[in-house]
This record gives C-alpha cells, sequence and structure tokens, in this order.
C-alpha cells in the first residue's frame, strides 16, 4: 500500500472533473476526519410539541399550538405566534405530526371521528382520519393519529401547519388535544439529495 501527502489537488487543465477510484470502489475517510464541500447535512431539524392540553370544538378545524419544542436547530418553528414551520431553504423535506385526542371531563366523554392534517401555506398537503359509522359502536375515548409524508419546498415562504377535526355522538361537545412530547407533536428535517 502506498501513501499520498499532498495539500491541495487540482485539475491539470485548471477546470473539470477530478476522478477518484473506479467502479466498485469504496472511498472511506480515515479516523477523526471529516469531509467538507460535498454529501450534505440533515439542516432544518425541529420536533415541536402541546404543552399542555388544547381544546377543540366539535367539527371545526382547528390549528394545533405547538407551543414549546425539544430541539429547532436553525430555530424555524414558531412556537409563540402562528405555531409554524418555516424551512431556511428550499428542498425536500420530511414531516411528521402526532394528535392524541382525549376527553375532557366536563363535556367530551366519546369519540366518532378524528382527522389530522398537515397544511402547506394554508391549505391541506395531506390528511389522516379515522372514522366509525354513525349510530354504532364502537365509540372511543382515546385517538392518536399519526401522518407522515415527504415535501417538495419551492419558496422560502412556505410554511407548515398541523390542525386537527374531531366529531363525536352529541355532535356539540368539545375534546382535548391532549399535551405532552410523547402525545401530540410535529417534527421533520430536509432531506439530503
Amino acid at each position: 500500500m502506498s501513501t499520498l501527502k499532498v495539500d491541495t489537488i487540482l485539475k491539470r487543465t485548471g477546470t473539470g472533473t477530478i476522478t477518484l477510484g473506479q467502479s466498485g470502489d469504496t472511498i472511506a475517510l480515515g479516523s477523526g476526519a471529516s469531509q467538507t464541500g460535498f454529501g450534505g447535512t440533515n439542516n432544518n431539524l425541529f420536533l415541536a410539541y402541546r404543552n399542555g392540553n388544547q381544546t377543540i370544538n366539535q367539527g371545526t378545524v382547528t390549528k394545533i399550538q405547538l407551543n414549546a419544542e425539544s430541539f429547532d436547530v436553525d430555530s424555524k418553528f414558531d412556537t409563540s405566534t402562528n405555531y409554524r414551520y418555516t424551512p431556511a431553504s428550499t428542498g425536500y423535506y420530511y414531516l411528521s405530526a402526532t394528535v392524541n385526542f382525549t376527553p375532557n371531563d366536563t363535556q367530551f366523554d366519546r369519540l366518532r371521528r378524528g382527522y389530522l392534517h398537515i397544511y402547506k401555506n394554508g391549505s391541506t398537503l395531506v390528511r389522516s382520519n379515522l372514522k366509525y359509522l354513525d349510530g354504532g359502536d364502537p365509540i372511543i375515548r382515546d385517538l392518536t393519529l399519526t401522518i407522515n409524508t415527504i415535501d417538495n419546498s419551492t419558496s422560502t415562504s412556505d410554511y407548515y401547519e398541523v390542525y386537527a377535526e374531531q366529531n363525536n355522538p352529541n355532535g356539540s361537545n368539545n375534546c382535548d388535544i391532549q399535551g405532552g412530547t410523547a402525545y401530540t407533536y410535529f417534527t421533520g428535517y430536509k432531506l439530503i439529495t
């Protein structure tokens, strides 16, 4: 095995392609070495959650006020005003949301339908739902819905939000979205392409 020690490698004609290795080769970095200028990083990484329960009305699509963060690498999630994620750059993003519907002691004791939306720029991008037939069992007390998607953000003004809706047999009662990092959260990151 030979060792080549240099400070800089340049193409002899000034510009163009420099090829390392050939088909089937693996290029490995030495222990403790790092790369710069190629590959990528998982930036725009965030996890926002609901800190405390949030009551949502019967039959009303309601924005979930994700008011706390476990992490937000590029500070792109708004936890105080709009409760939304605005990516730092264009590209493909993985997004995942989970919401837990739970009874509140004063009004809500059963659930017939639950809906979970990820909105992009004010409209539904993807939706998940669970429905039971009207007038029959089973009618559930707790429901957790999760939704995952990949979206191409083509503008630095794009933004993403989480919305939920519930329907119960009485047709007028509210319910709670259960707060906490294990129950109601929104997470995502930019994909390396």
